[in-house]
């Protein structure tokens, strides 16, 4: 569909559709040059792949950086220039090893889930929007300041919250929630091993441990045929993004899942850089096979220090398998900032403050810690919660 003009002016740069009209199916290839190495690429006839092979001159034993020295050699995709690898198999030997702890998860899952669908179907059927649609948030008491940030935000700015539902990790942060009128389900069998405490630093085991919830708690709404709009508890709403999802007039139904940008280029979130904070799933056999497989992948979540770096390698890979639609907000909209506008964009931000932007929510990521975003989500004029409530139970302040 692109044809040589001739050797000084090489391959015409042509509109999509004049480039494809020829085309009865089209393999499409999405490459960049992390670390600026002298990279090269090759198409060889074979059986068809929709995988990539990445070769390089490395020791993969010793985990060096790029010697051209070295032979080429077949490496992971997440090996960097710089010689660290950001996609290693989980151990299974140990004590602590993270394929024991997910199969100990594991069965604490099966053995409940029809008890817990049993108990969540109800109460989805009364917080479901008319469009079958749930907010999901979840949460523990060291983050509780954050929640209670995000409901008083939400009605300053006179949101209904009726749909949304709140998967606490331990009762006082179901009482805290149920205190300022949210729904609540305490899933005790698989939460509530969970810490309580807020999580010092990204990657930490606090950490680590609240990423179970997430897979949980968006995964049993899908399995019971609903529409989810998960989200961090470090958000505030500007407009509705109900609105925004919801909208006819977009194409935004094409999509199986749909996330907010999070504005890192690390190789570890290639090829999305989606944010795991911040995004709506269509209830559909797709999607509920993408969140089976992450629970199935928790080994990987616990070895990464990451469920946002699991989840964005299973999106590529049900992308390619079975056909999800994949949709990531663009990075320069308005629509839907965070932590990457925040330290990254001051004009944006500017305008934000005089509130001369189309923005529906604002995601306070990229922080190292509760105290941060509190800090931040102050300095923005975004906090809504009085010092003396913070970390506080529902007995303290109601």
């Amino acid at each position: 569909s692109a044809e040589y003009n001739d050797a000084q002016h090489g391959i015409p740069l042509l509109d999509a559709r004049t480039a494809t009209e020829n085309c009865d199916a089209l393999n499409v290839i999405h490459t960049s040059n992390p670390g600026n190495a002298r990279q090269c690429t090759a198409i060889i006839g074979n059986f068809e792949s929709y995988h990539i092979q990445r070769w390089m001159k490395v020791d993969t034993v010793k985990s060096t950086p790029i010697n051209p020295e070295l032979p080429l050699k077949l490496v992971s995709r997440g090996y960097a220039s710089r010689g660290k690898a950001n996609f290693y198999a989980p151990p299974s030997d140990g004590k602590f090893s993270p394929v024991k702890r997910h199969w100990k998860a594991l069965r604490t899952f099966f053995s409940n889930l029809d008890s817990v669908l049993g108990d969540l179907e109800p109460i989805l059927e009364r917080v479901a929007s008319k469009d079958n649609t749930v907010v999901i948030l979840t949460c523990n008491m060291g983050q509780s300041a954050l929640l209670v940030n995000f409901a008083c935000s939400a009605r300053r700015r006179g949101f209904d919250l009726g749909n949304v539902l709140v998967f606490p990790s331990d009762l006082e942060t179901k009482e805290l929630a149920e205190g300022l009128g949210l729904a609540t389900y305490y899933d005790e069998k698989n939460m509530g091993p969970l810490p309580s405490g807020e999580a010092k630093r990204y990657g930490d085991k606090n950490f680590k441990a609240m990423m179970y919830a997430k897979v949980l708690c968006v995964l049993y709404p899908l399995m019971l045929g609903y529409d989810v709009l998960f989200q961090d508890v470090d958000i505030v709403w500007i407009k509705d993004p109900m609105e925004y999802f919801h909208d006819d007039s977009s194409n935004l139904s094409q999509f199986d899942v749909i996330f907010q940008h999070d504005g890192s280029k690390s190789v570890r979130y290639a090829p999305y850089s989606a944010n795991s904070g911040f995004y709506y799933v269509r209830a559909n056999k797709r999607s509920q096979y993408l969140f089976t497989s992450l629970l199935y992948h928790s080994d990987l979540i616990i070895t990464w220090d990451s469920h946002q770096q699991v989840l964005i390698q299973l999106l590529a890979e049900h992308s390619s398998l079975f056909g999800l639609g994949v949709k990531v907000l663009g990075l320069g909209t308005e629509m839907f900032p965070g932590g990457h506008h925040y330290h990254r964009n001051r004009s944006f931000m500017k305008k934000f403050i005089k509130r001369e932007t189309d923005t529906y929510i604002f995601h306070m990521s990229w922080t190292e810690n509760k105290d941060n975003k509190l800090l931040f989500l102050r300095q923005l004029g975004e906090w809504y919660v009085k010092d003396e409530c913070v970390g506080k139970t529902a007995t303290d302040i109601l």
